[in-house]
């Protein structure tokens, strides 16, 4: 039965895929490199976001690269929108007593700020941010807050994510609204596959919280174009504070 839920932050709940692309030409330019279309992004980024770097910008050190990207992103961010079905999902899980986290790579002080626009505020529970390598994360994430595998679920749009869910043992969800196409979700063989939010929500529901894998994947044929892209029952789990450490 599922009690806790780890979610990704972008492409999961919120969508920044716009102004990340935008941040990430000018990074690119100001390396001397071409910029790149949409479809060349979602095919060829990747997470830890460092390799990504070290195939396009080798000569360049990875701190003047974040530098030229979190200052460009700055001036971006508030492009950054909740995705459909986002909030009603959080409401959900807070209505059902389920616990929540974050794990992503954004940086606390951008974070922050996207928090404050899509106002989800006390509906995102503890958050682990700046996060390179959520593959490494994940084990402190379960025994810090002592999370049994088994009963969590790791939600994410990348296959960064799903990696990190099998490192875990806990049970992985790819969602369509983020940054990996259907293709390379299913290449990574997560145990279900999600149009949104949520269908996942309808999923839970109608399974009484219970999800066990492997679970039949592809629940939809093609994944969802995300608006802002430019360009182209049992018993509830037991009672838990919900607020953001």
């Amino acid at each position: 039965m599922i009690c806790n839920i780890i979610l990704d932050w972008s492409g999961t709940l919120v969508d920044d895929l716009a102004p990340v692309l935008e941040a990430t030409n000018y990074v690119l330019q100001k390396a001397g490199q071409p910029a790149m279309s949409l479809e060349q992004f979602r095919a060829e980024f990747c997470l830890p976001f460092t390799q990504f770097y070290s195939r396009h910008t080798p000569d360049v050190p990875i701190e003047q690269l974040e530098r030229w990207f979190h200052a460009y992103f700055r001036k971006v961010r508030d492009c950054v929108v909740p995705l459909p079905h986002a909030r009603e999902f959080l409401e959900f899980c807070r209505e059902n007593r389920l616990r929540t986290f974050v794990l992503s790579t954004v940086k606390p002080a951008h974070f922050k700020a996207q928090l404050a626009r899509v106002r989800f505020g006390s509906l995102v529970g503890k958050t682990y941010l700046g996060v390179r390598d959520k593959r490494v994360k994940i084990g402190e994430v379960l025994s810090t807050n002592r999370l049994v595998p088994s009963e969590t679920l790791f939600v994410g749009d990348m296959q960064h994510d799903i990696e990190a869910a099998k490192l875990g043992g806990v049970i992985s969800c790819a969602v369509l609204t983020g940054y990996n196409s259907l293709e390379q979700l299913r290449a990574s063989a997560p145990d279900l596959i999600v149009r949104d939010l949520g269908e996942l929500r309808e999923i839970l529901e109608r399974n009484s919280f219970e999800i066990s894998a492997p679970h039949a994947v592809g629940t939809t044929p093609a994944p969802i174009a995300t608006a802002s892209v430019r360009a182209q029952s049992k018993t509830p789990c037991r009672a838990v504070s919900n607020r953001q450490e």
